[in-house]
């Protein structure tokens, strides 16, 4: 019995001295990735289409020209200033235009005397030819009078109408309310009839012309929406209405002109930006990730999950693409909330075990 317990005593301390003897195993590796190389699945709404890209302009803008000849007095218009129609802009000064005003007054004043006395020596020759004192042709004669008295008298009046008008001609005021984009003229300076002075264009809707390629024209219709980043406003997105299409096709580029009117609410936006975006033919919720996740090198796309801190690879079926977003929908192989790695790191090895900061 004593060599049984000293025979197990001495096993016991050998086993005690191996385990004195087994160095530590090694914690298992962790790759840190970046939380700038991961992202989440989200459910959000994506849409896809045909790409346009152009600059935006005024949709209305107007050219006021000189309807006179003269010299310019004055000019209370200024470039980025607001008018309303109506707005007095300059003055032009133009003595023939007075001097025909003057003189087609002067004509009707006469006329209107011409036919006061030839309606008095018409009621005279009425009444002296009723008593038999005049003879009865003397009536015509009067009333032929009185008649081309009238003539007269409105010729007259249209004359005056026409120096009224050149002479109105002499205040140029803005046609339509918007901002003055353009003044070319000062005081001081002589213009001609037909000479531009100002232009003045409505920033409360801007248009985009632009292309999309012919064999995308059937998805592309008046009152189809299109979403717009504008260059100066990297984080926003505008929207747009497709309100005319070409109605013929461009031998030389195979492409088709739309128009995209876009509201500028608030009036933020200027003419001359450059616009790009996406007709939105197709749009639904979905699952989305961005394009950068993606790996379309094999037959199948495919993406590296992290699930329980490993990475793992998983093929993934896609929806719509939408390029100028950079996000793609994922119609099977992902849940909401799952992360996968972008870029560089969706290369880490499958079975990596990761902690992503």
């Amino acid at each position: 019995m004593k060599t049984v317990v000293a025979a197990a005593a001495i096993a016991a301390l050998c086993c005690a001295a191996c385990k004195r003897d087994e160095a530590p195993k090694p914690a298992p590796v962790v790759m840190r990735v970046e939380r700038a190389s991961a992202a989440t699945v989200t459910r959000r709404y994506v849409a896809s289409g045909p790409r346009l890209s152009g600059t935006l302009q005024p949709q209305q803008s107007a050219s006021i020209l000189a309807q006179t000849a003269g010299t310019v007095v004055s000019v209370s218009g200024a470039e980025g200033q607001r008018v309303e129609r109506g707005t007095l802009l300059a003055r032009i000064a133009d003595e023939t235009a007075s001097d025909a005003l003057r003189s087609s007054r002067v004509a009707v004043q006469s006329a209107q005397t011409a036919v006061a006395v030839a309606q008095r020596d018409y009621e005279r020759a009425q009444r002296l030819a009723g008593a038999g004192a005049l003879p009865k042709r003397d009536i015509d004669v009067g009333r032929a009078q009185v008649a081309s008295a009238e003539a007269q008298l409105g010729a007259a009046r249209a004359q005056l109408a026409a120096a009224q008008e050149r002479s109105g001609n002499q205040n140029v005021v803005a046609s339509v309310s918007g901002i003055i984009s353009e003044k070319r003229v000062s005081a001081g300076d002589v213009v001609a009839p037909g000479t531009p002075l100002f232009t003045i264009v409505d920033l409360a809707t801007l248009q985009l012309e632009a292309n999309v390629p012919a064999d995308a024209i059937a998805q592309v219709n008046p009152g189809t929406l299109v979403e717009l980043q504008v260059r100066g406003y990297p984080d926003q997105t505008f929207p747009g209405t497709i309100t005319r299409i070409s109605p013929s096709v461009d031998p030389a580029t195979g492409q088709v002109r739309v128009y995209v009117a876009m509201p500028n609410q608030g009036q933020r936006l200027v003419g001359g930006l450059f616009a790009e975006g996406s007709v939105r033919t197709v749009t639904r919720l979905g699952l989305v990730i961005p394009i950068e996740a993606l790996d379309e090198s094999a037959n199948a796309p495919t993406v590296v999950r992290v699930r329980n801190g490993v990475t793992e690879r998983v093929t993934v079926q896609l929806g719509i693409r939408n390029d100028a977003e950079g996000f793609v929908e994922i119609v099977s192989g992902l849940a909401e909330g799952d992360v996968v790695l972008t870029g560089p790191a969706r290369t880490i090895t499958p079975g990596t075990r990761v902690n992503v900061s």
